[in-house]
This record gives C-alpha cells, structure tokens and sequence, in this order.
C-alpha cells in the first residue's frame, strides 16, 4: 500500500493516502463554471512521481525532467514485505535510489 509521496521542496504538497480505495480529484468550487477547466493540478503527475519512485525512467527537458525541477527529490512512503519503507529518487541523480526502512526479510538486500 502506498502511504504518503512527499518531496524535498516545501512548495510541494504531501499526497497521503488511507487504507481502502483512494481517487485522486481535482477540486471543484462553487464559483466554477461548466466550462472550468481540472487540467494543469498535477493529477498526472503524481502518477508520473510514483512511476519515477519505483524505478521508472523520466523524459529528459519535461514534466519531472524539466530543468525547473533539478535537484528535486521526491520519496514514496509504502508497505513492502509488511514492513513500511521509504523510496527515495531525486531528479538530478536519476541513477540513485535510496531506500529507509527494514529490508531484512527482502529475498535479494538493496546495496548501501
């Protein structure tokens, strides 16, 4: 289960998630109008974060590759093996993965 997608800039909102079935929606008011647009709040681009925390690659020069992201890190709280572990991958470093949690019990050890 994934629990929390967090990121080293504080502009950045955590995104937690609860036990059961979680949707993603952007929100409406009650000032929009029937033609108000939900594209450009970032729906796709969690999708993209989780994609990239798990080992996933990104476009260079767009979206999470874009170079006004450089230097980001973004990290994926989840329960793996029935331990909680964080995945931790940042932008400029696609090449690294680092992970926090109890690995003891994983059948192949990350390297340190």
């Amino acid at each position: 289960m994934i629990h929390a997608v967090r990121c080293n800039h504080a502009s950045f909102k955590t995104v937690e998630f609860r036990p059961g079935f979680n949707v993603v929606l952007a929100d409406r008011t009650e000032d929009s109008g029937r033609r108000d647009s939900r594209n450009g709040l970032g729906k796709s681009t969690l999708i993209e974060i989780i994609h990239f925390c798990l080992g996933g690659t990104i476009p260079t020069a767009k979206g999470l590759g874009s170079r006004t992201l450089r230097g980001w890190a973004f990290s994926l709280e989840l329960t793996l093996a029935n331990q909680i572990i964080t995945v931790t991958r940042n932008t400029e470093d696609r090449t690294q993965v680092v992970i926090d949690g109890d690995t003891a019990n994983w059948p192949i050890q990350p390297h340190p």
